[in-house]
């Protein structure tokens, strides 16, 4: 059975540009959340502990939020040691037996002592 080429162009459905960045945006925006709101006291905490890591050699658990789009975004969550503090570009190096990973400070949402690793 031949299928004619207008056939198949006669079944297409046509999007426009508009519709396509529309249906990128919400589908983006589905299982995302909003940035956080840390307070000062428990971000004076969360740089001590960053800090604390760093004079003591001790493993830390890292929250941080990580902007996917438009201020939106997800959580991470990583363990190890904070090895090098950057002070001009506002982050940390936090390094575990099997990964490393530059954390900005503006995006940590919380810090705890771990007693594991």
């Amino acid at each position: 059975m031949e299928r004619k080429i207008e056939d198949w162009f006669g079944s297409m459905r046509m999007v426009q540009p508009e519709q396509k960045t529309e249906s990128r945006r919400v589908n983006a925006d589905e299982g995302l959340a909003e940035r956080p709101v840390v307070d000062e006291i428990d971000y004076d905490e969360n740089c001590f502990r960053i800090y604390d890591s760093t004079q003591y050699d001790y493993a830390i658990n890292v929250t941080w939020f990580r902007e996917m789009y438009g201020g939106r975004g997800v959580f991470e969550t990583a363990w190890g040691i904070v090895k090098q503090i950057d002070p001009d570009e506002r982050r940390f190096l936090l390094v575990s037996d099997w990964d490393s990973v530059w954390i900005r400070i503006e995006d940590v949402v919380r810090v705890t002592k771990s007693f594991t690793g």
